[in-house]
């Protein structure tokens, strides 16, 4: 199957946004600020994971899915939201306590408006690209995309965006060994700009026109949302950590 990808050209300033993880909190408090800054017109694009570990899972989705219906918010296809998804779509999949809470939070809605919401929440992300290219010279994508996967969607280049770049083997807590699929790119005057997350750094990781922007707003960090245009950060420090990793 060949996922689809999404060009945009778009003269609004625009800011992207690192993993939101159920952080609604400080998601609002982003946008109040990136607003400010560049003013109402401003459009947020996310690099996904807007759900699990955090509290406010739902309430995020929602309003996502709000900003999107008003042509303010754009999403990228990630593995979170793409677990949640084929949960709603009834498939078996293994639920982690991180994805735990945002399925009891979905749970414990009346189940009319449950059902209003798994159909809702299926088609938007049925509809979400799976990385976009904006004014040709910036790519937001999830986990991350070599300049060869550009114009492509095929099964190998979905892993790889939705997943990253990993060894095979894992590490002490159970996560996938990751590597650095930055540190190979060759960046020449037409290289674009390329926008990620999945993989959490203390500050925002920036090589060979890659930026990795997740911060780990739910641990406890910041959330992170970056201007490729004007090259400028905007933070978010978090209120609290919302999800400790298991010993």
């Amino acid at each position: 199957m060949n996922e689809r990808y999404l060009e945009l050209q778009i003269d609004k300033p625009y800011v992207v946004v690192g993993d939101i993880h159920g952080c609604f909190d400080e998601f609002y408090e982003l946008v109040e600020l990136c607003e400010k800054r560049y003013g109402k017109e401003v459009v947020i694009f996310s690099v996904g994971d807007t759900i699990d570990r955090g509290d406010y899972n739902i309430k995020t989705l929602r309003y996502c899915m709000e900003l999107y219906n008003a042509g303010k918010f754009y999403e990228v296809k990630s593995n979170h939201l793409d677990k949640f998804y084929r949960y709603l779509k009834g498939n078996k999949v293994k639920i982690s306590y991180g994805m735990q809470k945002t399925v009891d939070e979905f749970l414990a809605l009346s189940e009319d408006v449950r059902e209003n919401l798994r159909q809702e929440i299926i088609n938007y992300y049925e509809n979400l690209p799976l990385y976009i290219i904006i004014n040709k010279k910036v790519v937001v994508c999830h986990a991350g995309i070599k300049d060869e996967y550009i114009g492509k969607g095929d099964d190998k280049v979905k892993s790889f965006v939705l997943y990253g770049q990993t060894t095979g083997k894992y590490t002490d807590k159970g996560f996938p060994e990751r590597l650095d699929w930055t540190k190979d790119r060759v960046v020449n005057p037409d290289s674009p700009k390329i926008v990620y997350g999945h993989v959490v750094f203390e500050e925002p990781y920036i090589n060979n026109l890659c930026y990795g922007i997740d911060t780990g707003a739910v641990l406890g960090n910041k959330l992170t949302g970056y201007n490729p245009e004007m090259d400028e950060f905007t933070f978010v420090k978090s209120k609290r950590q919302y999800y400790f990793f298991e010993d």
